[in-house]
């Protein structure tokens, strides 16, 4: 055994250089590696890599992800511009929209070992968000200042001039598909208001409310809000319902209920339109009680 580990540790000896090599040999090999890899960088396919990932994300699902110009910073990771989730069916409006995201994959990337644990952060409405994702075995996600305004979907629903910041957070786990995920999160909602505002073509006078919290759960599929209470000057609010995410491959339905109660002062008329939109008797004060329904893409209320 030892003449046997002689020989070899003298047969490996023999391929080693007799001296270290010169310092500027040393030098030149590593502005060769140095320039070798910053050449990789910049004509490495960045955005097919992207592309694949994300397509692959969302493979059969009906969702779609679209975006812009990927271009990679080795110190923060890839940058999507102009970021689209699309749900599925006929309608191209994005469900949610961001002027740029970051991504970072795992290092075991590098090593084709997939790209999971993703952590990610961007901006979106004039706000920003970040957390990490890790397929359907587990979301963490924190948002902040995101302006109501700026949600074009908000508008579709009731017409108006939209002001406020929505911020909040949610801890979401599973087993590998979206019946098993379970989670909770939290939303606060800062200096909402809409003026200007319509309704099934009745102008609804100008509302302010204060700062409303509310806490939801995901368990089996639903999505349970629980109730958001806003306090206004004209108007009470109060919002609760749930979010169905009936498959993978469709887009989740709603059914909540919104409450309004005028308050004393309230600008003349909003309890008569408030009635008249209700369609049901009310006693003075109210409360009225609206329901928001529908898919997540195209959400009613009567």
């Amino acid at each position: 055994m030892a003449s046997t580990l002689s020989s070899f540790v003298d047969q490996f000896t023999r391929i080693l250089p007799r001296r270290a090599p010169a310092r500027p040999t040393l030098g030149y090999a590593l502005w060769t590696v140095i320039w070798f890899f910053l050449f990789l960088a910049l004509t490495f396919p960045h955005e097919l890599v992207v592309r694949h990932h994300a397509n692959e994300l969302v493979s059969g699902s009906g969702w779609q992800v679209r975006f812009g110009d990927v271009w990679l910073r080795p110190w923060s990771g890839y940058h999507l511009a102009q970021m689209q989730v699309i749900a599925p069916g006929e309608n191209v409006d994005p469900v949610l929209s961001a002027t740029e995201v970051v991504v970072r994959p795992s290092l075991l990337f590098l090593l084709g070992r997939g790209v999971f644990p993703v952590h990610f952060s961007g901006e979106a409405y004039a706000g920003t968000f970040s957390g990490s994702f890790d397929g359907m075995a587990g979301l963490d996600l924190d948002w902040g200042d995101l302006r109501l305004g700026d949600y074009p979907r908000l508008t579709k629903l009731v017409e108006g001039d939209w002001s406020g910041e929505l911020s909040g957070e949610a801890h979401l786990a599973g087993q590998g598909n979206l019946k098993t995920l379970r989670g909770r999160g939290s939303v606060m909602l800062r200096n909402a208001a809409l003026a200007q505002g319509r309704v099934q073509g009745f102008v609804i006078p100008d509302l302010h409310f204060a700062s409303g919290d509310c806490e939801f759960g995901l368990k089996n599929g639903r999505l349970d809000v629980r109730s958001l209470k806003l306090s206004g000057s004209e108007v009470d609010a109060e919002l609760r319902g749930q979010v169905f995410m009936v498959s993978s491959t469709s887009v989740p339905v709603v059914s909540a209920t919104l409450t309004l109660r005028p308050i004393p002062g309230a600008p003349p008329g909003l309890e008569a339109l408030l009635s008249l939109l209700n369609g049901k008797p009310q006693s003075p004060g109210g409360p009225y009680t609206f329901t928001l329904y529908g898919p997540l893409n195209a959400m009613r209320v009567r």
